[in-house]
């Protein structure tokens, strides 16, 4: 049985948004369920990675190639989202 630590570990590892996301997901409900039934899952001890893994190649756009979207639209709205995922996505590497 996978600790606590281990799962942490083991999705800070994977590089695959949406794989990252699924055992996020998956460990999550398996740590609720542990507790539900009165056998909390054991924290564990690892050594954790030194940054989390990325994608080898996401595709990276110039600001020129990016078609131009109204702030107010759902697509500028998207848009928007999108940055601030990718803001705060690189700032779990600061320190």
């Amino acid at each position: 049985m996978m600790t606590l630590c281990d799962m942490a570990v083991d999705v800070l590892t994977t590089a695959d948004g949406r794989e990252k996301t699924a055992k996020s997901r998956e460990y999550a409900a398996q740590w609720f369920a542990s507790r539900e039934a009165g056998t909390p899952l054991q924290i564990g001890r690892v050594e954790p990675p030194l940054r989390p893994s990325r994608p080898d190649k996401p595709e990276l756009l110039d600001p020129r190639d990016v078609p131009k979207r109204k702030p107010g639209s759902p697509t500028g709205r998207i848009a928007l989202l999108h940055a601030v995922a990718h803001i705060e996505l690189n700032a779990v590497d600061l320190h």
